[in-house]
């Protein structure tokens, strides 16, 4: 089973923070959409055409640029090429185009989920962002999705801005959470390279906010949502009520299924994750909008060439593919381990050796023990991992320290002497 994503790369301005690729040359949002349904159908005659899709993603860029006739081209598009059962189809929203007769007919051509760019409802934090929206619209964006048919949709929120205080924190969370969405993202601020934001920080205009700063905001805000009734299940992800709000395709990504991405530098994964095949691929597509656009109408042509031509689908495809990368069973596990550890179900080790055909080495244990020892990982498991909250807030550097420690390499005999997850020890 996989998740497919549709990159649609057009932006009403720069955001001072992002560096996804994205064009404002909206005058092409026609002709992209043209590009798009061919390179659908192109990647529906690859190996990809007999891959079952569980979830589809509409991301950016600003997919809600897209009229409603673009989506229901798409998604008729993706019907038509793949082999769809689909659990979730999301389109990313930004408050700027909402209204109340778009989002009516988002749902009635089947978008069943909603995530909206709200980012701050504090207009000076907006400023600094250069959001195409302010408070205002944010507002009124959200008074619309809670009046319309979605039941699932999600709010982004982005904290420790430069500029930002405890008590703006405090508010966007309150205000935010009082209309509660479904589910909840709540970000740190990063600094990305060849954005606007790192070019002021390096002109030194801008100052990035301390790290006993980001943990106090960060902190603030994950209290505010769970007494609010919202359930951490990933460092940045909160589910209004339980499991049944979260994120069902960034979910696939976080449990290394297969995914396939569409569109200017869109990132694709290929694995079918059995035990003989504990290897992988992954790449992304062209990263500029024409060259990206030529490449499909060149190969437009190939959607006349017989399905079952295995080989030469798969030489045509070459061309859509960058920084092609092979992935051994070592680094597959790294990844999983460090995906894995960033969510609440935390990691099995005897999937690490069924999936992956690794295990840890005592000094992993080791540092497992002082993470228990820290209140930062739960007591009392046998053959699994898990960090408390506490052990979340600070996961990305733990798993650094983890992971500079060598997993071992095994033959999959090697998980039949484990003991299972399902024993327990008495803490």
């Amino acid at each position: 089973m996989a998740g497919l994503y549709l990159h649609i790369p057009f932006c009403q301005q720069a955001c001072s923070y992002c560096d996804f690729y994205f064009s404002t040359r909206l005058q092409r949002v026609d002709d992209f959409v043209d590009a798009m349904e061919l390179r659908i159908h192109q990647a529906g005659r690859s190996r990809w055409g007999s891959t079952p899709f569980k979830t589809l993603y509409f991301g950016g860029g600003t997919p809600s640029l897209l009229s409603l006739k673009h989506v229901e081209r798409l998604l008729l598009a993706v019907d038509q090429a793949f082999k769809t059962d689909f659990q979730e189809i999301t389109l990313e929203l930004n408050p700027e185009n909402s209204s109340k007769e778009y989002l009516e007919g988002l749902a009635s051509l089947g978008i069943t989920r909603l995530s909206v760019g709200i980012q701050s409802l504090q207009p000076h934090i907006l400023t600094f962002m250069h959001r195409a929206h302010d408070q205002e619209g944010a507002l009124r964006c959200l008074e619309q999705l809670v009046a319309s048919p979605f039941e699932r949709w999600s709010a982004d929120l982005i904290i420790a801005n430069p500029g930002q205080t405890m008590e703006d924190v405090i508010a966007d969370v309150r205000l935010l959470a009082g209309f509660e969405p479904p589910h909840i993202s709540a970000y740190v601020l990063m600094l990305e390279e060849r954005t606007r934001l790192e070019k002021q920080v390096a002109l030194g205009r801008i100052q990035m906010p301390e790290g006993d700063i980001v943990a106090d905001q960060m902190q603030a805000a994950q209290s505010i949502l769970m007494q609010h009734g919202y359930f951490r299940y990933e460092v940045s992800s909160f589910a209004r009520g339980g499991l049944q709000n979260r994120a069902i395709h960034n979910s696939r990504y976080w449990d290394h299924q297969p995914y396939l991405g569409l569109g200017p530098s869109a990132h694709s994964l290929w694995w079918d994750g059995t035990v003989e095949n504990a290897s992988a691929t992954r790449w992304h597509e062209v990263k500029d909008l024409r060259q990206w656009m030529a490449v499909v109408h060149d190969n437009a042509a190939d959607l006349n060439v017989v399905h079952d031509n295995a080989a030469h689908h798969a030489e045509y495809e070459k061309e859509f593919q960058q920084e092609l990368e092979h992935l051994d069973a070592v680094s597959l596990a790294e990844e999983r381990i460090m995906m894995a550890l960033r969510t609440s179900e935390g990691i099995s080790f005897n999937e690490l050796a069924d999936r992956y055909h690794v295990s840890f080495v005592e000094a992993h244990h080791q540092h497992i023990q002082q993470w228990i020892a820290h209140e930062w990982a739960v007591p009392g498991l046998v053959n699994h991992v898990k960090f408390t909250d506490r052990g979340l807030d600070r996961a990305d550097a733990l798993l650094l320290d983890l992971l500079t420690i060598p997993l071992k390499s095994h033959r999959l005999d090697v998980a039949e002497s484990l003991p299972r997850e399902s024993d327990k020890i008495n803490a």
